[in-house]
């Protein structure tokens, strides 16, 4: 294979992985390309009360299902003295349950989750099973004859689609005004009420119908029943409807507590229970809120990632991630552009130092430490000194105007001066070693255009690794990072002329 080949193949590889990484990140784990973005994140609270007999009780509430796209952060429970466990079923539905050897009179116990939406999923349950015999509802006498006439009518007018179907049978109970739906409603109560008797109706006519229990997340609310609502089955997708009112439900705000006929909450050891819930909502950034869910779930995205890292190690890293971003400027400005800098990554050490002094006030202790230097260093080169022990002695100095610039700026009340200690020391003492071995070879004029050219690059660079926007790409999307890799190394197989070579052809221009 030739070499132009391994390296598109290599550049291509690295984009697709890149930006796949980042795109379902942002699509399926919710993270936001923006900084400044802000999910809604609810606050549910279930609070559950009733009268203990004086012995052992134990209280099982059925947890909150995830759906695909409204996802439980922290649940934490508050009883008093009650010992409290999770614990899943059969099924994979999980539950909590709380135990206490012994209560009498009333007792109250809460328990409290967070959940916020993330991104745009419409399934909340996996596809169902094909639908048999067993699935079907058993009427009896007039009732079996009313439910095949009713299941014929609405196959009439809804034809194939099953929302049509289950919507014109809704519209059918609700209205009430046919002599087989007022058979059907009259003993509804026998098939788990109106919503059990729509399901069933629903099945007959080869509809799949689930009735759910949820939370409507739309506003804040001191107290809060469930909701219950039926979930169809139609084209690849579950969709929500309301039996009453007979309109279609967004899963974006709904969190569905139970599915079918599990019971919502169920008490041993005590009488007279009710519960309720109460809701509020706040703003959080979405980054945070995709990275807690992102470690409850056990995302591998994040899991094994920076995000696993102790905070501590988290922000060093945060810093760490921007020097790419100014190797890339640095690439452009050299072999696209044409400027000259002193040393390759030199501008980026500074750059990283004027994150600690500001620009401007890192410019200036810079432009005085380096003048001075290039002063004592000018002295050094009429001792014929080795090469180890001049940049030993340059070291030396560069230390010592570190501690003057420190001192007399103490001295003066100007804190700023103190910020000098930010800069490299051994980077500061190569670089005036090389200018002053280039003003020996070359003149000023050489010293001047690449001093100035690391001083432009530093500054492009400072001016990038601030951004607020690039740099929470880089943290919250390190995966980037490989598409950066492909930019350089396109960058790096280009032989063409640089922007500052093409001053060459001007007189050609004034020729023709």
């Amino acid at each position: 294979m030739q070499t132009k080949t391994q390296l598109r193949l290599i550049i291509g590889v690295l984009i697709v992985v890149g930006l796949g990484a980042a795109i379902y990140k942002n699509q399926v784990l919710g993270f936001s390309f923006f900084p400044e973005t802000k999910v809604n994140v609810w606050t549910i609270e279930a609070k559950i009360k009733f009268l203990a007999d004086g012995g052992p009780v134990k209280v099982v509430l059925n947890g909150a299902d995830n759906t695909t796209n409204m996802v439980l952060l922290n649940q934490e429970t508050v009883g008093e003295k009650y010992l409290y466990t999770k614990e899943k079923s059969t099924d994979g539905t999980g539950y909590g349950v709380w135990n206490k050897e012994s209560a009498v009179g009333e007792q109250v116990i809460f328990y409290r989750a967070s959940a916020y939406r993330r991104g745009a999923g419409t399934a909340m349950n996996p596809a169902p099973a094909p639908l048999t015999a067993a699935d079907q509802m058993v009427f009896e006498g007039a009732a079996e004859e009313a439910a095949t006439l009713v299941v014929k009518q609405i196959k009439e007018v809804g034809g194939d689609s099953p929302l049509s179907i289950a919507r014109s049978l809704l519209s059918m109970l609700n209205s009430a005004d046919k002599q087989s739906v007022q058979v059907l409603l009259h003993n509804k109560k026998e098939y788990g009420g109106f919503i059990g008797l729509s399901q069933g109706l629903l099945t007959r006519a080869g509809v799949h119908a689930v009735k759910v229990k949820g939370l409507l997340l739309d506003a804040d609310s001191r107290s809060q029943k469930l909701t219950s609502l039926l979930q169809i089955y139609d084209h690849n997708k579950w969709q929500l409807i309301d039996p009453k009112t007979i309109e279609l439900r967004t899963n974006d705000n709904f969190l569905l507590w139970v599915s079918g006929d599990e019971p919502l909450f169920e008490i041993t050891g005590g009488t007279d229970s009710s519960i309720s819930f109460a809701t509020n909502s706040s703003k959080v950034l979405a980054s945070r809120a995709s990275i807690a869910a992102g470690k409850k779930s056990g995302a591998m995205l994040i899991d094994f990632s920076i995000y696993s890292l102790p905070l501590a190690e988290q922000n060093t890293f945060k810093l760490l991630l921007l020097i790419p971003l100014g190797a890339l400027v640095v690439v452009i400005l050299r072999n696209l552009v044409g400027i000259q800098t002193s040393g390759t990554f030199m501008p980026i050490l500074i750059a990283l130092t004027f994150l600690q002094t500001t620009l401007l006030w890192g410019l200036a202790l810079f432009l005085v430490v380096v003048s001075i230097g290039l002063f004592m260093r000018s002295y050094l080169s009429h001792l014929n000194l080795l090469l180890v022990p001049r940049i030993s002695a340059v070291l030396v100095f560069v230390i010592i105007i570190f501690v003057a610039i420190s001192v007399i700026s103490l001295k003066m009340d100007f804190e700023k001066g103190l910020q000098v200690t930010f800069f490299p020391m051994i980077i500061i003492s190569w670089t005036i070693e090389r200018m002053s071995v280039l003003w020996e070879e070359e003149g000023p004029r050489d010293v001047f255009i690449q001093g100035g050219g690391s001083l432009f690059t530093a500054c492009i660079v400072y001016m990038v690794m601030t951004n607020k926007f690039l740099g929470h790409l880089t943290y919250a999307f390190p995966e980037l990072l490989l598409v950066l890799l492909a930019i350089i190394l396109i960058i790096g197989s280009y032989s063409g002329y640089r922007l500052s070579e093409l001053r060459r052809f001007e007189p050609m221009t004034r020729e023709s």
